[in-house]
Order: structure tokens, then sequence, then C-alpha cells
């Protein structure tokens, strides 16, 4: 049975994950500046992956979205933003998609209404068929109703 995980994002991600991967992006009202790939490294820390970005079978395979925003403010001066995130395999079937991933964690305060590097993550397993994998994460502001959405693709081996 194909299991997949998800972990959710990281608001204090270093600002060093400045690698363009292969992807498309489309915007209302919001921006996605940039995104990379990366692998978990030791602890909890990422390590940004090159283009191509190129992963193991069993491997956690995170995107990482850039400076996103700006989301507006609720009355109480925070911000709300949620994700959602789709992986679709070589086939081109939905293979896991997972909607309103953060709940009430993505009513915050953002320093200049926005995210600094928010992030979700899939969990890879032996029984994955290799090859070209489309990793989709659509965040969008729960406020303002502004959305972007990211498109990347990868290679599981």
């Amino acid at each position: 049975m194909k299991t997949w995980f998800f972990a959710l994002l990281s608001m204090a991600l270093a600002p060093f994950l400045m690698i363009s991967c292969t992807g498309t992006s489309t915007s209302k009202l919001i921006s996605i500046d940039d995104f990379t790939f990366a692998r978990s490294g030791e602890g909890d820390q990422l390590e940004v992956v090159g283009s191509p970005a190129v992963f193991q079978r069993g491997d956690a395979v995170h995107l990482v979205l850039q400076d996103v925003g700006p989301f507006k403010k609720d009355d109480a001066g925070l911000n709300w933003f949620d994700m959602d995130m789709e992986i679709t395999g070589p086939d081109e079937t939905v293979i896991f998609s997972q909607t309103g991933m953060l709940g009430d964690a993505g009513h915050i305060a953002l320093e200049n209404n926005r995210a600094a590097a928010p992030y979700a993550t899939c969990l890879t397993n032996a029984e994955l068929d290799p090859g070209k994998y489309k990793f989709t994460i659509t965040i969008y502001d729960k406020i303002g109703k502004g959305t972007a959405t990211q498109n990347a693709f990868f290679t599981l081996e």
C-alpha cells in the first residue's frame, strides 16, 4: 500500500534556499518570489537539492516556497494563510492530495505580511514507481482572498 505523509511549514527556514527548479506558477493578489526543493539533512535542517531535483524512493521531498505574499491582516493585526498540496505520479494520476494543511497554525503575524519560506513535505516509499512527479502547492490568503499556485517537478529513482 502506498503511504504518503506530509509535514507542514517552517516560517523560519533560512532565506539561503535560492536555487531555482523547473516549474510554473500562477497567482492572484499574492506572489511567490521563487521556490526550491530540499531533502532532510542532519537534525531538523533542510538541504537544498539542485536542478534537476532527483530523490531516492524513501526520501522526504520538501517543496519550499520563498517570499510569499503580501497577505492581508485581520482586525487583530494577524495574517491568516493556508496551503493545499497535491502529488501527481508519472502516469499523471493524483496519488496524494491534502487541503487546509495549516488550519489555525496559519493565523499568525508575518513580518512585512510575507511568509519567508513556507513548505510542504511528502514522504516517499519503496513501493512508488520511479519517474517524474509533479508537486503542487496552492497557498492562499484566508482574509484577503489572494492565491498563488506553484507546480514543480522532481524525479524519483
